[in-house]
This record gives C-alpha cells, sequence and structure tokens, in this order.
C-alpha cells in the first residue's frame, strides 16, 4: 500500500533531476553571456561548478539519468536550433564528462565531504577538480571548437587557457555554494545570525558595486595597483569567521556576480578596452584568490570547533567516569567498613549477652529476696538496672540485627497492609498531639517484598518521624505508583512538621552509629537501608532545618525487580 512517505521517496529522484537539469540550463544561459571573440569561450563558466556539485549530492545510480538530462538542457538553452544542437551536445557532453571525473576522485581520493568543513575538502576540490578535471573538459570543448572551424589551431593553446579557467572558476564559486547550501545535515542557524549575513552580504554587494562601478581609463600597467580591490576581503573573512563554508561561498558568489557584471560591461579596476577576455582573466585571478582563501579559513574554523566540540564532549566523558570511579570507591569503602564494623558488632554483641543474661537473673532473684514491704531504695535501684540491662539487650539486637545477613524472602503481596502495620505499631508509643494523614492508592500492583524485614524498615522511618514531633504535628503517609530509574515503581512518602536536619547530618543519617539522639545508637536508619537495599528499592531523605523531614522508599513492582542472583 502507498503512503505519502512512499509517494514522496518515490518522486525525490526525478525532481532532483528535474532541478538539476534546469539549473544546469539557467547557468549555461548565464554563462553563454560571457562568451566573446576572437576565442568564442565562455571566461566563466557556472555549468561546471553546476554539474560537479550536482553529482556530488545525489547517488552515484542517479549519475546517468542527470549526466543525460544537463546534457540536453544544456545544449537547448544555448543553442535552440537544431542544427546546431549535435555539436553543442558534444560541447556539453565534455564539461559532464569533466565533472563527472572530478566527483569519482573527490568521492575516492578525498572521502569528500559536501559541507566543506574540512581542509582537505577544500584542497581536493581546488586540486582535483578545479584545476584538474576541468583541463579535460577544456581539451575537449576547444578541440570540438577547432573541429568545427570556429576556431584555428594556433588559437588552441590561449582558447584552451581561457576555457580552462573558466571552468576552473565555475568550480570555485559556484560548486561551494551548492554543496554547502544543499549538503544534507546542514545545522539551521538562530534568526540573529541570519540577519548578520543577510547585512555582511548587502555590505559586501555595496562595497564591490562602489569599487568596480568606475570605467577604467588606464592601460593593463594602471590595472596591477588597485587598493580599493581588496575592500572586499575584511566582508570574506567575517563570512568564513561567523558562517564558516556557508558563508564564505554566498559571500564569494555576491562578490563574484557584481564584479562579472560591471567588468562584462568595462568597468572596473581589470577592465581593459576591447580585451573582455584579458579583463576576466585579471578579474579571474583576483576572484579565485577570494574564493580558495575565504574557503580554507571556513573549513580550518570548522576544523577547529570540532576538535574543541570533541574535547568538550572528551572531558565531559571524563569528568562522568572520574564521577562514577569516585562513587564506586566510595562505595567499595563503605562496604568494607561495614564488614569490619559488622565482625567487630558481632564479636561485641557474643561476649556482651552471656553478662547481660546474668544481671538479668541476678536483679531478677533480688527482686525475689526483697520483700516488698522493704524495698524502698533498693526497689528504685533495682528498676534502674533493669532498665539499662534492657537498653543494653536493645543495642545488642540492634547490633545483631545489623551484622546478620540479610537476604529477603520476596514474594509478591499487595504493599498497603505492610505500611499499615508499620505505622500502627510506631503510633502506639506516640503522643496524643500526633496528626496522622494517609493518602494510599489501593489500585497499586503487587510488590515484591519480604514482609517482616519491611516491617522492620517502616517501622524504624515511622518511628523517627514521631520522635522528631515531640510536642505534636502531622505525620503523612503517601503510597502511589510512580516511575524511577525508568520502571515502574511504587513509592512511599513519610513525612513529618519536626524540627527538620542540618545539611551536615542529613549527608551522615545512613550511616552506622550516626545519632543526634543521647539516647539512641545510630542503628536504625542504617538497617532501614540495608533491608530497601535487598529489595531493590532506593531510600531518599529531604529535610531543611525547621521544615520537616520527609523520607521517600521507592520499591519495583514484583514484575519489574531483578531476579535474584
Amino acid at each position: 500500500m502507498s503512503t505519502p512517505e512512499t509517494n514522496r521517496r518515490k518522486w525525490q529522484p526525478l525532481a532532483r533531476l528535474m532541478f538539476f537539469a534546469a539549473a544546469y540550463a539557467l547557468s549555461a544561459r548565464l554563462g553563454g553571456l560571457l562568451v566573446f571573440p576572437p576565442e568564442h569561450v565562455s571566461a566563466m563558466w557556472p555549468p561546471s561548478g553546476v554539474a560537479l556539485a550536482g553529482l556530488l549530492l545525489t547517488r552515484s545510480r542517479e549519475w546517468p539519468g542527470m549526466l543525460l538530462g544537463a546534457a540536453v538542457a544544456g545544449t537547448f538553452a544555448l543553442h535552440p536550433h537544431w542544427q546546431a544542437s549535435p555539436f553543442m551536445l558534444a560541447i556539453a557532453v565534455g564539461n559532464l564528462l569533466e565533472a563527472l571525473v572530478g566527483a569519482t576522485l573527490l568521492r575516492r581520493l578525498v572521502r569528500f565531504h559536501a559541507s566543506l568543513d574540512r581542509v582537505r575538502d577544500v584542497l581536493g576540490l581546488v586540486g582535483l577538480s578545479a584545476l584538474g578535471s576541468t583541463a579535460l573538459g577544456a581539451t575537449f570543448g576547444v578541440g570540438m571548437l577547432v573541429a568545427r572551424g570556429r576556431l584555428d589551431w594556433d588559437g588552441f593553446w590561449h582558447a584552451w587557457r581561457v576555457f580552462w579557467v573558466g571552468d576552473a572558476m565555475g568550480v570555485l564559486v559556484v560548486a561551494p555554494l551548492l554543496l554547502t547550501w544543499l549538503a544534507a545535515g546542514s545545522t539551521s542557524w538562530p534568526p540573529r545570525r541570519r540577519w548578520e549575513l543577510a547585512t555582511l552580504l548587502v555590505c559586501l554587494g555595496v562595497a564591490t558595486h562602489l569599487v568596480f562601478r568606475s570605467p577604467e581609463t588606464s592601460g593593463p600597467e594602471a590595472s596591477a595597483f588597485h587598493p580599493m580591490t581588496y575592500l572586499a576581503f575584511p566582508f570574506l573573512l567575517w563570512a568564513a569567521l561567523r558562517c564558516e563554508a556557508r558563508g564564505a561561498a554566498l559571500a564569494t558568489a555576491v562578490l563574484s556576480t557584481v564584479a562579472l557584471w560591471h567588468t562584462a560591461r568595462g568597468n572596473g579596476p581589470f577592465a581593459l578596452a576591447a580585451f573582455h577576455n584579458v579583463s576576466l582573466a585579471y578579474l579571474q585571478s583576483f576572484l579565485a584568490g577570494a574564493s580558495i582563501s575565504g574557503l580554507l579559513l571556513a573549513s580550518a574554523l570548522s576544523e577547529r570547533r570540532r576538535a574543541q566540540d570533541e574535547v568538550s564532549h572528551l572531558n565531559r566523558e571524563l569528568r562522568e567516569s572520574l564521577r562514577t570511579l569516585a562513587a564506586t570507591q566510595a562505595e567499595l569503602v563503605r562496604r568494607e567498613r561495614l564488614a569490619a564494623l559488622g565482625e567487630l558488632s558481632a564479636t561485641v554483641a557474643h561476649e556482651v549477652r552471656n553478662p547481660l543474661g546474668a544481671l538479668t537473673n541476678a536483679v531478677a532473684a533480688l527482686r525475689r529476696m526483697t520483700p516488698q514491704s522493704s524495698e524502698g531504695n533498693t526497689g528504685t535501684l533495682l528498676a534502674i538496672m533493669d532498665e539499662e540491662v534492657h537498653r543494653l539487650d536493645l543495642l545488642v539486637n540492634d547490633l545483631l540485627d545489623f551484622t546478620r545477613p540479610m537476604e529477603p524472602r520476596l514474594e509478591p503481596q499487595p504493599l498497603q497492609p505492610v505500611v499499615e502495620g508499620a505505622l500502627a505499631a510506631s503510633l502506639r508509643a506516640s503522643g496524643p498531639d500526633i496528626t496522622v494523614s494517609r493518602a494510599v492508592d489501593t489500585h497499586l500492583p503487587p510488590v515484591a517484598v519480604d514482609p517482616q524485614l519491611l516491617h522492620v524498615a517502616l517501622t524504624n522511618l515511622f518511628t523517627n518521624a514521631v520522635q522528631a514531633m515531640p510536642r505534636g504535628g502531622t505525620l503523612t503517609a503517601r503510597l502511589e505508583p510512580d516511575i524511577h530509574g525508568g520502571t515502574p515503581h511504587a513509592r512511599l512518602t513519610i513525612s513529618d512538621t519536626g524540627h527538620g536536619m542540618a545539611p551536615e547530618v542529613k549527608a551522615r543519617i545512613f550511616e552506622p552509629f550516626f545519632t543526634t539522639r543521647a539516647s539512641g545508637i545510630g542503628l536504625g536508619l542504617a538497617i532501614v537501608r540495608r533491608i530497601v537495599d535487598g529489595h531493590h528499592g532506593e531510600v531518599a531523605v529531604q529535610s531543611a532545618p525547621g521544615k520537616g523531614t520527609t523520607f521517600t522508599v521507592w520499591l519495583p513492582y514484583a514484575g519489574e525487580a531483578p531476579a535474584p542472583a
């Protein structure tokens, strides 16, 4: 079934062929205006540049059709009379053969870029095409003029030189203009840059017109030095510096158009009375120098810009690699510290648990041995001992929980009951001034969790939120879907309206044994992080002094959690 996109691709080759043939015919008409006796060849032949650009911008399989179309169009553009068509067709074929050889050499030897963004592209265009392949077209064309009887053998080399230079100028002026503006992938300019280029071209056109409008009154000796001629170079440099190859090519085209128009009418610093082709030959050397200078400068700047962009890209990659390396190194150091700390904690917990058991039994025996009527201070001391033993027992249990290898047994199940159970457990010891706000999405998919371990982690988070509001406040729990790390997750947000944390405290809250409370040991949040990591999730905190604290836990859905190794 044909679609608009398919139809567009189908008609693209035909559209390119028609555009190329029309451009070749128009340029041939323009080049015919610069044919003067006695050589009867054009001192500036734009079709050579059109043909070369057309072949470089199209695929190799489209060349035969484009060459045939250009040959026929060029023949009828110059000589619409049938009796001269075979002769002009032969000259057109030679001109197109020259373009075919130049395009083939550029593609195979230079790996040519149509954007002319490399110095080697400009040098290849000048050397292989403008100076090399054009000699083939000049030989073929002047040979046909001699065979036709329109030129004597005595004037062969002079006409050949004019023909060759005319084709070369077409390559240097017209081909860069078409290549740089029609090449695929050309970046678009912002409006400011476009207005700058338009202003530049207007100024260049005005300056060239002022220099070339006055008629030449002296002989050829006077035309050797004319300082006002080089007024155009600052504009060419401006175009190359700011707009690179496209700007330089367009500026050269404007300069060449205005200068050729005045010189052909006998005006300007290069005009010589009754010697049109000699005048144009002087002008050609000037335009060739201007075109090559602008294109070389633009290509060198393009290479430098690309090198700077590549260096900047490599620097960004290096900085990213260094950040990744630093993060990996910090994680390794943290894991080594946790391993050493875990081994030490397990040893201490094992050595402390036995004396704690003995102390507990001793306190219980003393309570039985002491009559209730005579407890007094003894009962108070026993209560203190019992409380401290209980606190040390909790410390030992936390140490064992922290050092014990955690391998969660993940099972798909709803997350809401686990959250509600942890919230209820943390609120049993809370004050009456705690207001709880819930926002739970009951349509969440199942989450792969270990209910017991996750209950411990969430209870710690809810308890921290309650303890952060000793004078009361609002505890907010939100359970909702989210996209985290590019995959669907369940997001649990636990917020309080407590005193908040300073940045230096927030940066260390997940470190073992770091705490800001006198009665805490700093293992609760470290255990939370281990449990959440074991669930293939992530926990983060946001807090500011006086603005409360928010803990966010992301847990992947059952189908998104990675399989255990």
